[in-house]
């Protein structure tokens, strides 16, 4: 059970993670096969756009569920803290109502597609669920926030204020640079002596 749980809470990630892996690896296939064998594969470059779609769809997910995108709250950071509450919950029910828009219009482009690509003859559903996939993440994850606004409103406020400060910048990579920084200026001073 618990191993379902981890599963279902980091979906976006694996689907993301492996579309990525993918595309990846077609892409290092094609570039040998055109340069080292002159026989470039026309369906890795198919398998790279699917791929691709997943990454931009449901990898975008995964950072909006972690609150991961960028934003530029130059103003909103200038107002109480009540004020700025209140208009993050305006925005999360646009968000609400727009992701499930998209999310609606992607199945229906899904469901109506009937080109295949031109070399592998797979079917343009294949890339096309990644938009309602990613949109239908995106769409639970707002009305998560959204109740949880007025449920642990504490838990909703940190998940916004603190995203985008530098101190949250993760510690151990932090550690890890300064190891290496601190580590050359030593072999420095001792090449010096």
């Amino acid at each position: 059970m618990k191993k379902l749980k981890w599963l279902v809470l980091h979906i976006e990630e694996i689907i993301s993670g492996i579309a990525i892996a993918i595309m990846m690896c077609a892409i290092f296939l094609n570039v040998i096969m055109r340069y080292v064998f002159r026989n470039p594969t026309a369906w890795a470059d198919e398998l790279a756009v699917i791929c691709l779609a997943y990454v931009t769809f449901v990898g975008g997910a995964a950072a909006y569920k972690k609150n991961l995108h960028f934003g530029i709250d130059v103003l909103l950071d200038r107002l109480p803290v009540n004020i700025r509450m209140i208009i993050r919950q305006l925005t999360n029910f646009v968000f609400i109502v727009m992701f499930g828009f998209v999310t609606v219009m992607g199945y229906r482009l899904f469901a109506s597609a009937v080109k295949v690509f031109n070399y592998s003859g797979w079917s343009y559903k294949i890339m096309d669920a990644a938009l309602p996939l990613g949109f239908l993440s995106m769409t639970i994850y707002s009305i998560y926030f959204f109740i949880q606004s007025f449920r642990d409103r504490d838990a909703y406020i940190r998940r916004y204020e603190t995203s985008y400060e530098e101190e949250n910048v993760d510690e151990e990579l932090v550690k890890a640079s300064e190891k290496i920084f601190n580590r050359d200026e030593t072999e420095e001073g001792g090449t010096d002596k």
